[in-house]
């Protein structure tokens, strides 16, 4: 799994869309074009897909991007199942190494990607690369030498092509929440790095969005399975009674394969949703 014969001579960043407002996507037009100018930045590619009601924002992509290639996929499929299609079509071309998931909320820092890169090269079994968030930076924890994190969020993600081989990419089943966890903790599982790059920022301030219940709802399902999943039944009952007690609707989580030892070892869940021991 060595990456010295997969050193990426461009990347795809993939941006799932959702009803997204005109700044969101200037701004992040702005960033994306910062990075392209940036000396050790590959080169790359980006795509969009449109999981809003209609294709209105069509026109303002193209506008804001003209190179990229826009798709609008007629319903909601997901955060992960959106990524998905983008990420197949991406590792079908031969000269990509990496996919990376770009929230359309979020705004890169000129290096980033030329950071998160040089994070990717700097692992000898690279898997997944996560850009720090900032100004509310995850406080799960990670190594200060090696930069390893017990999960790595979506929000701005790198994904290598030798992982998207072996392991896949995200399980659909999540509609939404913890398919970065899932996806990161199978990486682990397979013996492949999971890292933060601290230089590598992005912008993502999510301290002004209003409470949910849908929202809180939707995370405890997910939850439920991703529990499930890894063989913690203790805590897929108690987090299906809290989504209960939520007013939640009846559903019936996706059967699952009895989880493998090294599945069982990677899988944390004494942190509750923060998945990982917290720096603060």
């Amino acid at each position: 799994m060595s990456n010295t014969s997969s050193i990426p001579t461009s990347i795809v960043a993939g941006v799932v869309l959702y009803e997204n407002t005109p700044q969101q996507l200037r701004r992040l037009g702005r960033s994306l074009r910062q990075n392209s100018a940036h000396p050790d930045c590959p080169p790359f590619t980006v795509v969009f897909l449109d999981n809003s009601p209609t294709d209105k924002l069509q026109s303002l992509v193209q506008e804001e991007f003209p190179n990229a290639v826009y798709q609008w996929s007629g319903k909601n499929l997901g955060f992960g199942c959106a990524h998905n299609v983008l990420m197949a079509r991406a590792f079908e071309q031969s000269d990509v190494a990496a996919y990376v998931c770009v929230n359309p909320d979020a705004v890169l820092h000129p290096a980033c990607l030329a950071e998160m890169m040089a994070e990717y090269r700097r692992s000898s079994c690279p898997g997944l690369v996560e850009a720090a968030q900032f100004p509310d930076e995850h406080p799960k924890v990670y190594d200060p030498i090696t930069h390893q994190t017990p999960w790595c969020s979506g929000c701005v993600l790198l994904i290598s092509r030798d992982l998207y081989r072996k392991v896949g990419g995200y399980d659909d089943h999540f509609f939404m929440y913890c398919e970065d966890v899932d996806l990161s903790w199978r990486a682990r599982a397979h013996g492949f790095d999971t890292r933060i790059a601290p230089r590598a920022m992005a912008h993502h301030y999510v301290g002004d969005r209003p409470p949910s219940p849908m929202g809180d709802q939707r995370l405890l399902r997910s939850g439920v399975y991703l529990a499930l999943k890894y063989g913690d039944s203790r805590t897929a009952e108690a987090w299906l009674a809290e989504y209960a007690r939520r007013g939640g609707k009846d559903f019936t989580p996706p059967t699952v394969p009895e989880p493998t030892e090294a599945m069982r070892r990677v899988a944390d869940f004494s942190h509750l949703f923060h998945m990982a021991e917290a720096r603060w």
